[in-house]
């Protein structure tokens, strides 16, 4: 990624963006606007997110599973932990959020709930890399308590991106007249 990346105030690392943003575009038109540099940028993140997901929930489907590749999940948890950090630093960054509330008002409330869960699931992938990383794993119960941690936390973060698509579709929606 050619962009600079900081921390925030939020302990999510932030990516500067370069060039007119897709914030300043959408407020010259007055329309939702559509940066192919923060596209490309969001589906190379997508890309990148899918094959760690795909790496990793295979070897947290069973406690056997886990104990035999515990090393390589405690890495890929660590990668997964970057890759969230960045995902979320460019969706902050390159202001869909913003541009949604621009566009749909009436959005403003569901939008800043949605991004006031990034630094809540940060905190969740963080703390459960850790956790992996520190496991006892002869205590009774302990892989299995971390992998329902896991499966907790994967399933929140599936419901938040389900939500930010439908406020984006939602946000669309209302910018071409859907409904009208």
């Amino acid at each position: 990624m050619s962009d600079a990346i900081t921390q925030s105030n939020t302990g999510i690392p932030a990516v500067s963006a370069q060039g007119e943003s897709w914030q300043m575009q959408q407020k010259r038109s007055g329309r939702l606007g559509v940066n192919a540099a923060f596209l490309q940028e969001i589906k190379d993140d997508n890309r990148q997110l899918k094959t760690d997901w795909d790496r990793l929930v295979p070897m947290l489907a069973h406690p056997e599973t886990a104990l035999n590749h515990w090393n390589e999940i405690v890495a890929a948890l660590a990668e997964l932990r970057d890759q969230l950090a960045i995902h979320f630093s460019l969706e902050e960054a390159y202001g869909y959020f913003d541009d949604a509330i621009d566009v749909a008002p009436h959005l403003s409330v569901e939008a800043e709930s949605l991004k006031g869960q990034h630094t809540a699931l940060f905190a969740q992938i963080r703390d459960l890399a850790d956790q992996f990383a520190e496991a006892d794993l002869k205590r009774d119960g302990q892989v299995e308590k971390l992998l329902r941690k896991f499966d907790a936390f994967q399933a929140e973060f599936q419901t938040h991106e389900e939500s930010e698509l439908k406020l984006i579709l939602d946000s669309f929606g209302d910018d071409i007249g859907v409904g009208d």
